[in-house]
């Protein structure tokens, strides 16, 4: 969708170093800390010190993307987006003491911890694969390149039994577990699923428009595993984030020469009039002192592996979309 609105250009400085950046991980940026707050047309800018090149933050647009895309997509992931996760890292926070009171009752134990996650025994006294960061109203669909951890133990005792004793445990996984998979809402919730695809596809659209070099890169990549891209776009995997504040992080898990996809879907304006809607949620870059107002309907394309987090959240009804290309997919191209 054509946007004729003008487009600002905006050559931002760095505020904060890259090592003052890397010592505040997971930590959160307050709105007073931006100079900058973006709601119109703008791509941003910086130039890069080791370069010298003016190299691109975000493209930032108003109103591109169409209102019954927006309200179905909200509809179909609300339930989703809601559902608890803890394994989020930087992005959701440093562990701190009020974390260690609110862990799941299956806990029992605690190992060690580190600066996101808490490694515990279960109450049964057993050492848990898993590891515990922050809660986050925040899951992922379309496909993963990392196996599920719920199917390491579901091999059937005839299935144990038949395996060599000389194999190694890598080994054993390897067979029972793929690496690459379809997300289980992808999987099962077919029709939401399926109400989810146009807005994806609209992203694609205009992530090819402003940012096309990136998007050749990204589509030309994501094509070698056909199994595992939605629907013919640049992408593998979307996040879907419910009125989830993120800490500073940068996206390690992404293409690298990719770009990453923003939108945001308001439940106030998705056939919903007992909710009153939400201010703040800014995206920003505590780098550069710039964050950005992202509502229903607009598009952002920003680069990921730069420190990003969000404002203070205030009211309900903020569910955003993550659009991107899983960079270890490519480990998956003969499945």
């Amino acid at each position: 969708m054509s946007n004729k609105i003008k487009t600002k250009i905006l050559l931002v400085k760095p505020i904060l170093t890259e090592e003052e950046l890397e010592k505040r991980e997971g930590n959160f940026f307050p709105e007073s800390h931006y100079t900058n707050i973006i709601r119109t047309n703008t791509d941003a800018y910086y130039i890069d010190e080791k370069t010298n090149k003016k190299t691109l933050i975000f493209k930032f647009r108003k109103s591109v993307i169409p209102t019954d895309i927006c309200v179905k997509a909200y509809n179909a992931l609300e339930g989703h987006a809601k559902q608890k996760n803890h394994n989020r890292g930087a992005a959701a926070g440093k562990i701190n003491k009020k974390s260690l009171k609110n862990l799941p009752n299956h806990v029992g134990k605690i190992t060690k911890t580190d600066k996101y996650r808490v490694f515990y025994k279960t109450k049964s006294g057993k050492v848990s694969r898993d590891n515990i960061g922050n809660i986050a109203n925040s899951n992922i669909a379309g496909y993963y390149d990392r196996p599920d951890r719920n199917n390491y133990n579901t091999k059937t005792k005839s299935q144990s039994k038949s395996q060599s004793k000389s194999q190694s445990k890598s080994q054993s996984k390897s067979l029972s577990v793929p690496m690459c998979r379809t997300t289980q809402f992808t999987k099962q919730e077919v029709e939401k699923w399926n109400d989810t695809i146009p807005l994806i596809k609209e992203t694609d659209k205009l992530f090819k428009s402003l940012v096309p070099d990136r998007h050749k890169i990204q589509l030309k990549r994501a094509k070698l595993t056909p199994n595992f891209q939605i629907d013919n776009t640049a992408y593998s995997t979307i996040t879907v984030n419910y009125n989830w504040r993120t800490a500073s992080h940068r996206d390690s898990g992404d293409l690298d020469e990719g770009f990453g996809n923003l939108c945001v879907l308001e439940k106030a304006k998705s056939g919903h009039p007992e909710c009153n809607g939400f201010t703040g949620g800014y995206l920003g870059f505590p780098r550069f002192g710039v964050c950005v107002d992202v509502r229903q309907g607009d598009f952002l394309a920003m680069d990921v592996h730069q420190y990003h987090s969000n404002t203070d959240i205030k009211g309900d009804g903020r569910l955003s979309v993550v659009c991107y290309l899983r960079k270890k997919m490519i480990n998956c191209i003969k499945h």
